[in-house]
């Protein structure tokens, strides 16, 4: 079984094995058997890089080319925000690694929706992670390029970014409960 779309995506986002072994868990050796078509992987290990990259297995092993998990028309995203208020998209707040960066950032201004993130996904969910160790997740990132909009602010490791997901997967459950049955 080979998992085209997945190695595209993380070649896109420029992530190595080693960074998805660290997020993941899964070891280098196993990802670069899987690239080169030596082994397969199990079906748990389809779900953590499926989860890792957000999208289904299906989209990983090629059997579609649409990422989403479910499939939408181009009228739900409109229905569904108007129905959720000011739903906070992960990819407006978190900047994936690329080139040599080995870690995702949050700009500065941004800080007070990961604090929103956490406190609807724990009245959601009450056994997620404390907001301490939540916020402890991302650490301040500073620049001598301050006068740059947007230079200055947190960065997270790919291990602590899966701990995020988990988060705004609780967080994503919180607004959209109920609204598909409406939709």
């Amino acid at each position: 079984m080979q998992l085209p779309h997945f190695f595209k995506r993380i070649d896109e986002l420029g992530i190595n094995g080693k960074i998805v072994s660290e997020a993941t868990g899964i070891s280098t050796g196993n990802i670069t058997d899987w690239r080169k078509g030596r082994s397969a992987p199990t079906a748990s290990k389809l779900i953590l890089l499926a989860d890792y990259i957000g999208c289904s297995i299906n989209y990983i092993v090629g059997k579609t080319d649409n990422p989403r998990l479910i499939d939408i028309t181009p009228e739900l995203p409109k229905k569904l925000q108007g129905m959720t208020g000011n739903f906070i998209t992960e990819d407006s707040i978190i900047h994936p690694p690329f080139m040599s960066n080995r870690v995702y950032f949050v700009q500065e201004k941004d800080y007070d929706k990961l604090i929103i993130i956490f406190d609807k996904a724990k009245k959601f969910k009450s056994s997620i992670m404390s907001k301490k160790k939540h916020l402890a997740l991302f650490t301040y990132y500073e620049t001598t390029l301050s006068r740059v909009a947007g230079a200055n602010g947190y960065s997270i490791a790919p291990k602590n970014y899966v701990e995020f997901k988990k988060i705004y997967d609780v967080y994503v459950d919180a607004c959209f409960n109920g609204v598909l049955k409406k939709v």
